[in-house]
């Protein structure tokens, strides 16, 4: 049986074979893509906390995207894509905006959700487990 080995700087991936390297980042955007479909649902929970909002709230959630694998790194970001249109509206309910006053009168704020802290409470699980079951195989 294979010894474990724990990594706590990329640095100790130099001594690992490609193939090894390959499966890993296989691994963690595997992971990236089970994260981001977490968020999602945790987007799409948090419609109760808007109560004026509109029925495309669910929508939204198409923005919570994965980016590019670049350096064995890759992100889940809220900031939408072009291809789907008003998705960059995702960033405003995820970072909420600041208190808007004009001449006309105030047209409010809108309150930050925590969906995707709350999505990301299990993340640390979800890729060691992906990686976990890639070097196993």
């Amino acid at each position: 049986m294979a010894k474990n080995k724990l990594i706590f700087d990329t640095r100790d991936l130099e001594t690992l074979t490609d193939e090894m390297i390959s499966k890993i980042d296989r691994a963690v955007v595997a992971a990236a893509f089970k994260i981001r479909n977490e968020i999602r649902e945790e987007f799409k929970k948090s419609a109760t906390d808007y109560p004026n909002g509109t029925e495309k709230y669910n929508d939204l959630a198409e923005g919570i995207m994965v980016g590019k694998l670049k350096n064995s790194q890759i992100k889940v970001h809220a900031m939408g894509s072009n291809e789907k249109p008003d998705t960059y509206k995702t960033r405003f309910f995820v970072g909420g905006t600041t208190y808007r006053k004009t001449n006309r009168g105030n047209k409010g704020f809108i309150k930050a959700n925590n969906a995707v802290e709350k999505g990301l409470s299990n993340a640390e699980e979800i890729l060691n487990t992906f990686i976990n079951n890639t070097l196993d195989n």
